[in-house]
This record gives structure tokens, C-alpha cells and sequence, in this order.
């Protein structure tokens, strides 16, 4: 009833333009109701032809168009769109009467040819209408292109900031149909990146096991890896059918032969591990020991800053039951929980559960992830990214490939997890794959599997690369340290930060945070016997193959004592002289990029090596970097770009021995400057050294 009350308002306000002549309105509404969205478009038409009409000749092509009305509101779309062709081909520059021709299209399913009637328009101005934008994205992604319709999705997104008064077509039709895309365009965009995930994993050129001494002709599977990507763990069962944790380090280009990891292994099962993101703690399953509450459980080991264990024990509260739990993936920040059990209640099978940190440390009511995740077999070994937003994990219970498949799961703005999408070949195979795993850079990803072809025996480890970073939210591992500056020396303390939960700080000072690339940390302390601290740290997007470093300097209240010791006139003397004051120098360099590319030219990397060599030696303090691409694409692409560049020359400071607390990195997007291009295309590098 709603779509046909609006319909019946399009009809009449139409009519009071004078633009078609009245028809019955019950003849239409058998045709128009199950397409009432696309004639609210066809209504923006009818209302920007009354200006349009001022500017465009009179003669055929206004004919042409108004009987290419007259036949849409008729249900005859083949014949209207030949009437609104003939109105473009005698006005080509009649954008009213192409908009006609892209909905024509729509209702004839036609959306890669709509697609390019928007663009067409959009691409003659730009500010013909906002919602276009919209419609646009919505017809390249039904044509198939989602990377197009991301990008008008996109700009639509940013032009809500403009003032509607910018563009030609701004009725107030247009403003409410702009209601409902509002409401759709954050499910439209989410929907593009898991069209753009889902391709990406589709044109995996190559997967291939593990070099050097990793597999064997026993079971090797359940990968993780440090987030310097130099030290695998994993889980073998040997031939005698004993689960244990193992370890291989990477060294020349390959991985060292495994060896059990020390203190965690015993007679008994132990299996799967995950780290939370700060290195510190280990998740992982223990099986037939004192201390566990059903055949397997999960229990938590803290480690110090070598990876020596410094405590363990099972987990407190409801994540381990009198069931069988395994299979632990933590999340980046370590406050949520996902897992596998076999516990009564669930929907068959071993199902996905979800626990959540409580204040105390202890683990919340475990939370089945239902019926859209688990089905009436097993899913297992779940996996989820640094945003907290993407979860893989095996299956055998959806629709598959083999024995046991890799799928993947997006969560919406209402925290619902999305229908399960098979990764596909050639991650999937007609045998059996699990224990999915994605590096801290989210390019690199492990698995296992027994395809026989290319296994040493059993399961063996799998690896493949990724063209380009999924599109999950960019996270920053921070590394926070809290330091009284006078003694240089770490301190406990409460870290208070804006947004988030207090932070209580041990002696060793330290703290740590996954926090959004390109966010700000409003952090301050209050300390007894130190000034009270305030400070805005804005957090660049990492490779987090090391941690972001922030260093809270904290001042002390103490004065000198009014009855100080007796010193000697020598001494007064000495300390009398001026010391040598330092001060603060700059350098400066700029990196050039060939265009649409974020590698470095030869000539242009040794530039660099070369500005870097005598730095190394110097008491660097902070780096800024900033990239900038010139204004050919997309706001978003040539973003990305800059950003990318800037990342670059992060990766090849880091490498080169420039040791540096403080690291600022940026991508500004495109600089519009028509006679520089070549020179836009820059990396700009700024050196604070102390001397």
C-alpha cells in the first residue's frame, strides 16, 4: 500500500508539471508497484526536466523525451528507451533523457549498460545530481564490478557533506529517496568489499606448502604466526597419535625443522595456539591433565618479553565447560574469545561459541554463533581478524568442495554474522582443509590440507599470497610505555584513554592497544608525586611486523631539598659552566613515483639509501612521512595510493637501521595541479634529528 501511495503522488505531481497526459491509475499500478523504487527516478527526471527544459532546445529532442515519459508510465520500457535514445542522439548533452535510457535499462536488467549511462552523465558533471551516485553504485554492482560501485558508493558517502544547493538536481524527491540510501549504504559498501574479498581469494594464483622442514609424513596443521612473521607455531600428531605444540623459526628463506615448544607440551593432547595480538599471552588446548574440566580445555600462558612461559593455567569462568573446547582464536586486543565445543545445547556437532573478558579477567557466558555459522555437523578452528569483523573457520556441514572447507563470515552493523561464503579453489579442494590463519599485514595466509598431489603425508601446512590487503579495517598494534622522564625509567600507572576502558600499567610500564589506523588516542595519567599528563597521539597505519610506539613522559613534582649538603667551591665551579646545548635539526628528502605505482624506481631508492646512510649514526628523534598521488582517479583510489607509497619508504627506514621512537605516517591523497603531475607523485620525508 506504501509503494502505491507513492506512486499515485508521483503520478499526480507529474501531471501537475503538464509533462504527460493523465492515464488511469489502476492500469498502472499492476506494472509500477514491483517497480516503485526505479520510478522514484524516473519522478527526479520529470522534476529536473523543468529546468532542464530551459536550457535544452526546443524541437525533437524535448519531443522525443516527452513520449519516452509517456511510454515508461505505460509499462513500455523497449519503446521508451528508443524514444529517449533519439532525444540523446539529437541532444547529446541532454542528461534528463540518458537518466531515462539508465532506468530502461534497469527494468530490462540491462545494469552493465545502465552503469555507463551514469557514468556518462556523472562524467559530463559531476553535480547533476547526489543521488546518482548512489544509483550508480547500485548498477555496477549488479553488473558484476564491484571495485567500480565501491568507488561511486564511496564518493556518494563523501558527498553528504556538501550543501544539497550544490547540485543541479536537488528536489525534495530526491532528498527523501536520499532517506532510504542512507539507510542502505553502509550494507551496500560492506557488500562491495565482500564481493572484493571473495575475487580476491579466487585469483589466488598459487598455493604451496611450506619450505624448508615444516611438514612431514605426520599430521602438521593449525598454523600461527608471531607478528614478525619469523616464528611459526603449530600442531603435529605423530604416529603414535600424540597431538603437541610445535615451533620452526624462519631463517635464509626457510623454515627450520620443528621442534616441540618448551614447557607446554606433556604425555597427554596439546594442540592449537593463538596468541593475543602484544605477544604476551598464548591460548591453547590442553587435553587429559589435572585441571581440565571435560576431555579438552583451553588454558592461558603468559610469557615474558622472551617467550619464556611465567604462568599457566585454565581459563576462569564459562569458556571451558564438561565438554570438549579447542581451537581458541583471540581477538587483537584479547577481549573476545571464539572457540570450538561439543557442549549440550548446541546446533549439532562441535559448534563456533564467543566468550568476552569480564572486568575481573574472567571469561562471560559462552555465546553459540547460531544457526547462520553452525549447522547440524562440525565447524571448527575459527579465525578472526584484527577489526573483529571477519571470521574464517572449517566446516564440513555447509556446502562444500571435499571433506572439510574453508569459509569465510562477515558481521553487519547489528552484530549478526553473515550467510558462510566458501573461499572456493584454489584455497578449497576436493579434500579436506582447516585451520585457516592471515598474518598481521592481512596479505599472507596458511592453512592445512591433505591434498594428496602436493603433501608430504597426512595434513601438511599451505601458504598463498594476496595482490592486495582484504578490505577489513586497517589496525595499528600500539605499544604503549609510561616513563618518568627525569630517571628514564618505566612506572605503574592508570592510563585513562577517551573511548575506552582505564588501563591499569605494571611496574614494566608498558600497555597495549589494536587501535584503528588513522585514529587519535586521547590519553592522560594522574600520578601522585608527578605533574598531571595530557597527550593526542594520532596512530598511522602500520605493517605491525613491529609494534606503533607511544611514550607517555611523565614530569615529577619533586623540588631540591631547601638543607642541601655542603659542596665545595670546585664543584660549584664546575657546574657553574654552561653545558653544551643541543638543538633540533631537520633533514628532509623526497621520493618521485612512476605513475599509478607505490614500488620505487632503483634510482630513486638508492636517492634514499643515501639520504639514510649518514643519518644512522645520529640521535634521531621522530620521522614524518607523507604521501601524495597526482588527481587522476578516484578521491578513495588515489588515497590508497598515497598511502601505500608512504608505507614504502616506512618499510625501507625500518629496514636500514634508523633507529627511531616516533614514527609519522600519512597518505593525503591527490594534489589537483595540472602542470605537475610527474612531481605530485612524491613521498615527502622529514628527519628530526637532535645534535
Amino acid at each position: 500500500m506504501f509503494y502505491q501511495l507513492q506512486i499515485e503522488n508521483i503520478i499526480k505531481k507529474t501531471i501537475s508539471f503538464g509533462l504527460i497526459s493523465a492515464v488511469r491509475p489502476a492500469v498502472l499500478f499492476q506494472k509500477l508497484i514491483p517497480m516503485a523504487r526505479i520510478f522514484f527516478g524516473l519522478f527526479l527526471i520529470c522534476c529536473f526536466f523543468t529546468t532542464a527544459a530551459q536550457v535544452v532546445d526546443p524541437g525533437d529532442a524535448v519531443d522525443f523525451y516527452k513520449a519516452g515519459e509517456e511510454a515508461l508510465l505505460a509499462g513500455k520500457e523497449e519503446q521508451a528507451l528508443r524514444l529517449f535514445r533519439k532525444a540523446v542522439k539529437a541532444k547529446p548533452d541532454f542528461n534528463a533523457a540518458r537518466r531515462g535510457m539508465a532506468l530502461c535499462l534497469e527494468l530490462q536488467r540491462d545494469y552493465a549498460g545502465a552503469a555507463q549511462e551514469y557514468k556518462q552523465i556523472l562524467d559530463r558533471d559531476s553535480l547533476f545530481s547526489r543521488a546518482m551516485y548512489f544509483q550508480a553504485g547500485e548498477a555496477f554492482y549488479k553488473a558484476g564490478k564491484p571495485e567500480e560501485a565501491l568507488a561511486y558508493f564511496s564518493r556518494y558517502k563523501a558527498l553528504l557533506a556538501w550543501g544539497v544547493d550544490t547540485f543541479s538536481l536537488n528536489t525534495e524527491r530526491e532528498l527523501e529517496i536520499e532517506e532510504e540510501y542512507l539507510q542502505r549504504l553502509p550494507g551496500s559498501i560492506r557488500a562491495c568489499e565482500v564481493s572484493l574479498d571473495s575475487i580476491k581469494f579466487i585469483n589466488i594464483t598459487t598455493v604451496e606448502p611450506l619450505n624448508g622442514q615444516v611438514n612431514t609424513k605426520a599430521d602438521d596443521y593449525f598454523p600461527f604466526l608471531t607478528n614478525d612473521q619469523k616464528l611459526l607455531y603449530f600442531t603435529r600428531k605423530t604416529d603414535k597419535g600424540d597431538e603437541d605444540l610445535y615451533e620452526s623459526e624462519f631463517t635464509n628463506g626457510q623454515w627450520s625443522r620443528g621442534r616441540p615448544v618448551r614447557d607446554l607440551n606433556t604425555s597427554k593432547d596439546e594442540g592449537m595456539s593463538t596468541f593475543v595480538r602484544d605477544g604476551r599471552v598464548l591460548f591453547y588446548t590442553v587435553c587429559g591433565r589435572e585441571g581440565v574440566l571435560g576431555g579438552c580445555d583451553i588454558w592461558q600462558v603468559e610469557m615474558d618479553q622472551n617467550r619464556e612461559v611465567t604462568a599457566m593455567a585454565p581459563l576462569e569462568g564459562f569458556a571451558n565447560s564438561g565438554g570438549w573446547e579447542s581451537q581458541a582464536a583471540i581477538s587483537c586486543d584479547g577481549q573476545a574469545l571464539y572457540f570450538a565445543s561439543n557442549r549440550p545445547g548446541g546446533v549439532g556437532g562441535t559448534d563456533l561459541y564467543v566468550c568476552e573478558r569480564q572486568a575481573d579477567g574472567s571469561w562471560g557466558e559462552a555465546v553459540n554463533l547460531g544457526a547462520g555459522i553452525n549447522s547440524k555437523l562440525d565447524e571448527e578452528a575459527p579465525f578472526i581478524t584484527n577489526d573483529g569483523q571477519t571470521l574464517y573457520f572449517s566446516s564440513n556441514g555447509h556446502p562444500g568442495m571435499g571433506d572439510q572447507d574453508i569459509f569465510m563470515s562477515w558481521k553487519d552493523k547489528d552484530g549478526e554474522w553473515s550467510v558462510p561464503i566458501n573461499l572456493g579453489p584454489p584455497v578449497n579442494s576436493a579434500f579436506r582443509e582447516l585451520g585457516f590463519f592471515l598474518t598481521a599485514d592481512g596479505q599472507t595466509g596458511y592453512f592445512a590440507s591433505d591434498r594428496p598431489e602436493e603433501s608430504t603425508g597426512g595434513l601438511d601446512i599451505f601458504r598463498f599470497r594476496l595482490d592486495t590487503q582484504l578490505y577489513s579495517r586497517p589496525i595499528t598494534f600500539v605499544e604503549g610505555l609510561v616513563i618518568d622522564s627525569s630517571l628514564e625509567m618505566t612506572v605503574s600507572a592508570t592510563v585513562s584513554i577517551a573511548g575506552r576502558q582505564d588501563i591499569q600499567v605494571g611496574r614494566d610500564g608498558r600497555f597495549f592497544l589494536c587501535v584503528p589506523a588513522g585514529d587519535t588516542l586521547f590519553t592522560a595519567v594522574s600520578k601522585k608525586f608527578f605533574h598531571p599528563y595530557e597527550n593526542a597521539f594520532i596512530i598511522p597505519r602500520w605493517n605491525n611486523r613491529q609494534f606503533y610506539t607511544i611514550e607517555l613522559l611523565l614530569h615529577s613534582t619533586f623540588d631540591i631539598p631547601d638543607a642541601a649538603p655542603a659542596i665545595e667551591q670546585d664543584t660549584l665551579q664546575a657546574i657553574a659552566q654552561p653545558l653544551p646545548r643541543k638543538k633540533f635539526v631537520e633533514y628532509t628528502h623526497t621520493v618521485f613515483f612512476p605513475f599509478d605505482e607505490d614500488k620505487m624506481e632503483i634510482e630513486e631508492r638508492e636517492k634514499l639509501l643515501a639520504f639514510l646512510k649518514p643519518l644512522q649514526k645520529k640521535d634521531a628523534q621522530d620521522i614524518r612521512i607523507v604521501g601524495f598521488s597526482d588527481d587522476i582517479g578516484t578521491d578513495d583510489y588515489n588515497l590508497r595510493l598515497s598511502e601505500e607509497r608512504a608505507k614504502q619508504i616506512a618499510l625501507v627506514i625500518m629496514d636500514n637501521g634508523l633507529e627511531v621512537d616516533h614514527i609519522y605516517m600519512e597518505g593525503k591523497g591527490e594534489v589537483k595541479d595540472e602542470t605537475t603531475k610527474a612531481l605530485n607523485r612524491r613521498v615527502e620525508v622529514k628527519i628530526r634529528v637532535l645534535e
